[in-house]
């Protein structure tokens, strides 16, 4: 783009808003100081840090650097696998990720109380139980202690038999 006043390259770009309608000048900087604009010595030092911790914050929010951290201790899954998958992992996740999933459910839904029903008779107790035994299950099976993750299989499928 050049100069509006001269045809050299214009490296300062002005917007104002005057009577309701953006107007746009665009300056060298000889032109730009003759106008009275006041330029810095130097333009800012902004490392590839700063601008990727600003696109993070500004899209995904302040919280998600202390999240990211934090992992289910029932069902494993981590913060930021939530964010990606879109799904949580055990009814213990709502309580681990609170701070982050309050915002987000109150901005799709409105609000941040439960209001429909619920089961008369609750079994938070053996799932949790469950759901531990999954993540130990995963976790050995990982670590490739195939005895070990053949027992606590053989756990779950008894405690899937007393269901």
């Amino acid at each position: 783009m050049t100069c509006q006043r001269c045809s050299d390259e214009a490296s300062v770009h002005l917007t104002e808003t005057v009577d309701g309608r953006p107007t746009e000048l665009h300056l060298c900087v000889p032109c730009a100081r003759k106008a009275g604009i006041v330029l810095p010595e130097k333009p800012p030092a902004l490392g590839l840090d700063a601008v990727v911790q600003g696109l993070i914050v500004a899209h995904v929010g302040e919280l998600v650097g202390d999240l990211a951290e934090l992992a289910c201790p029932d069902c494993g899954i981590k913060f930021m696998e939530f964010r990606a998958q879109g799904r949580l992992g055990c009814p213990a996740d709502y309580d681990v990720f609170r701070r982050g999933l309050i915002p987000l459910i109150f901005r799709h839904h409105g609000a941040t109380r439960h209001v429909g029903k619920i089961p008369r008779r609750s079994r938070a107790g053996t799932d949790r139980a469950r759901l531990r035994l999954r993540a130990v299950l995963r976790d050995t099976i990982a670590l490739e202690d195939y005895e070990n993750a053949a027992r606590i299989r053989d756990q779950l499928r008894h405690k899937d038999a007393d269901r």
